[in-house]
């Protein structure tokens, strides 16, 4: 390309290329490299009555005081979210989960271990033990719910066979009125301590609640069930309730996002989980929760720096949405805006370094000329004709260059030295005349 043409579309051809890669780097590095935590996030959680419900609202309620909007979506099973989420399904971020559902959890990662749920095992006065379940009538839910799951361990761990019982699909109120009339003999519930269908089990009449024999056995078999043990009127102390220390199972809560769920979104539903379940409660001792140690599920990377301490600076300075657009600004923008000055700025010196080539070109061609010309005497008039045919066509490519106004000075004092190299020429020619 001319440089008088490069000359007057430099902007199209310099600045605004160097522009929109600009542009280019801070779209990728916006979506790509650092991108922004999104405004809005969705928490799945099971039906109403849930517990995980009111621990979505809690989370959702402090959330928000730090700029994220939350969606709270429920599903008629607790499991449900869990589902969509290993399916793959982008529209569910966050859910609650059991240990029990480990193996069906793949492709989801834990945040934090936040609590324990306790297997209920409520039964008739007139069963002693659990050995006694066998040829027994049993509220459980239905199949792959956690009451299920949770039975068929028990099932094994007691040796009874699955056609040895009869399993019934009520839970909730509905195993509740079951038990109360007679159309089954116990109650398996997984829930937390404060759980209002585990509480009003446990204080039916005629009813209570059963002990699990050898339960570190099988805690030591099972990975995702813990030994725990009741005491002695923990759920009620006026009632004496339970009325002796009971061996039990609990399995453990987990707070679980998509992988891909934005590192800063990980460490504000982690602050949050820090200042929810850190106290104390039934069953747990304050400061055991969250934690990361003994999670069923693959713990998240970030979860992992931020068990060791690791975040970035500006979110320990500033509130959750100003320190990641502070960082965006801080660790992408600005060193963008730096590169960006810095090459337009130095635009202007590409086309004087293609008019210092092109000068220097013909520079060289002199050069090597007038080095040729100490040897040509004014006896050689071969040597004269072939040195002035270089030199007209030196002159004449010099002559068709065209430059920008501001290197005419240049372009004119090369012309000169030319002229002076003919001159010299000339005057061997008129000597050998």
């Amino acid at each position: 390309m001319k440089l008088l043409l490069l000359y007057r579309r430099r902007w199209w051809l310099l600045y605004l290329p160097i522009v929109l890669l600009l542009g280019l780097l801070l779209a990728l590095v916006a979506r790509v490299w650092d991108p922004l935590p999104p405004s809005r996030i969705v928490i799945g959680t099971g039906p109403a009555q849930s517990s995980y419900l009111q621990l979505a609202r809690a989370y959702a309620n402090r959330l928000e005081h730090l700029g994220l909007a939350v969606d709270i979506v429920t599903h008629p099973r607790p499991q449900d979210p869990l589902i969509r989420m290993v399916a793959g399904d982008p529209s569910i971020d966050i859910t609650f989960a059991q240990g029990l559902y480990a193996p069906q959890g793949t492709g989801v990662h834990a945040l934090s271990v936040v609590g324990h749920e306790i297997i209920w095992v409520v039964a008739r006065r007139n069963i002693e033990h659990i050995e006694q379940l066998r040829g027994k009538r049993i509220a459980t839910s239905v199949d792959d719910s956690s009451n299920r799951l949770a039975m068929n361990l028990l099932l094994a761990h007691l040796r009874i066979k699955e056609d040895e019982v009869t399993l019934t699909s009520q839970v909730g109120d509905a195993a509740i009125a079951a038990l109360a009339e007679g159309e089954v003999d116990a109650v398996v519930h997984v829930a937390t301590g404060d759980s209002q269908t585990a509480n009003a089990l446990a204080r039916m009449d005629n009813m209570h609640i059963l002990g699990i024999e050898r339960a570190g056995a099988l805690a030591a078999r099972e990975p995702h069930l813990r030994a725990v043990i009741m005491p002695q009127g923990s759920i009620e102390l006026r009632s004496n309730l339970p009325a002796s220390d009971l061996p039990t199972m609990v399995t453990l809560t987990h707070l679980l996002v998509r992988p891909d769920l934005h590192p800063a979104v990980q460490r504000a539903l982690l602050d949050v989980a820090g200042e929810l379940h850190v106290m104390a409660g039934f069953l747990e001792r304050q400061g055991v929760y969250p934690t990361t140690l003994g999670s069923d599920f693959a713990v998240s990377p970030t979860a992992q720096r931020y068990a060791q301490g690791q975040r970035p600076l500006m979110e320990t300075l500033l509130p959750f949405r100003k320190a990641q657009w502070t960082q965006l600004w801080l660790f992408a923008v600005l060193p963008i805006a730096v590169l960006g000055s810095l090459l337009l700025w130095r635009a202007p010196r590409y086309i004087e370094w293609r008019v210092d080539a092109a000068l220097q070109h013909f520079y060289g061609e002199l050069k090597f000329l007038e080095q040729d010309m100490s040897s040509i005497t004014s006896t050689d008039p071969a040597a004269l004709r072939a040195a002035l045919s270089r030199l007209d066509l030196l002159e004449r490519q010099v002559a068709n260059m065209e430059l920008p106004d501001r290197f005419a000075d240049r372009w004119y004092t090369l012309r000169e030295h030319l002229q002076h190299a003919r001159h010299r020429l000339m005057a061997l020619r008129s000597a050998g005349a």
